[in-house]
């Protein structure tokens, strides 16, 4: 299950070759190459999601990603904010992609008072990818992503930690963000627990005390193949 707030954590766009990239090869054969949303190509990491495991249900595909992942949200995130200092406000654990591979995407709000955007790969936490957010909205969003942390008392950190204590398992995705009941501000998390189910788990970003868990419903929630293991 993933949370639904996520600014920019979406899959990132697939585009077909261009013609030239066609005519390159003679016209043989029909060229595909996939790029991200800024036009470049998309990241390959080192494990990569069978052609089924793309296409599972939320929780099934947690299962499969958690299995084949070798690095936890919390060493992704470190890796982010070596790349780019300030403070991780999103991740995601998830497949870029037709390509399928395996990646943590991670939105770091820099100390350079920008949006970014960083791709760590979830089997040896290599950053194959980073952005800054330059939209038509990036100073604005930059702006609410501020103020947000501005009101934020317990941090990614303390809000995964929280919410692995109410569901023990493993994070793979948080993500900090206003309330939709009342505005104030909350981190989701969303944790694969050991007993093989998707949880969101809502953590008060002022007292980081948890203000509700759910488990999804939405899909099948059979026992999994193999271990998910701890998230630390």
């Amino acid at each position: 299950m993933k949370a639904t707030a996520k600014r920019t954590l979406t899959p990132r766009a697939v585009v077909l070759a261009t013609a030239a990239a066609v005519a390159l090869i003679g016209g043989t054969g029909a060229a595909t190459a996939f790029a991200d949303d800024d036009g470049g190509p998309a990241p390959q990491s080192s494990v990569q999601l069978s052609h089924n495991e793309r296409h599972l249900d939320d929780t099934a595909k947690d299962r499969a990603q958690v299995k084949a992942g070798k690095i936890s949200q919390s060493q992704a995130t470190a890796k982010a904010l070596q790349a780019v200092p300030g403070t991780a406000t999103s991740a995601e654990l998830d497949n870029a992609d037709r390509n399928g591979s395996l990646v943590w995407e991670v939105e770091v709000f820099g100390k350079d008072h920008k949006n970014h955007d960083i791709t760590i790969d979830a089997g040896n936490g290599k950053v194959l990818s980073q952005h800054t957010d330059r939209d038509d909205d990036a100073a604005q969003d930059a702006a609410e992503t501020q103020a947000l942390l501005k009101t934020d008392n317990t941090g990614h950190d303390n809000a995964t930690d929280q919410a692995l204590k109410a569901v023990p398992g493993t994070v793979v995705s948080y993500s900090l963000d206003d309330n939709d009941h009342n505005g104030s501000l909350i981190w989701e998390i969303d944790v694969l627990g050991k007993d093989h189910k998707s949880h969101e788990v809502i953590i008060d970003a002022g007292s980081g005390k948890v203000l509700n868990q759910h488990v999804d419903h939405d899909d099948d929630q059979g026992a999994n193949d193999g271990d998910d293991g701890d998230d630390d």
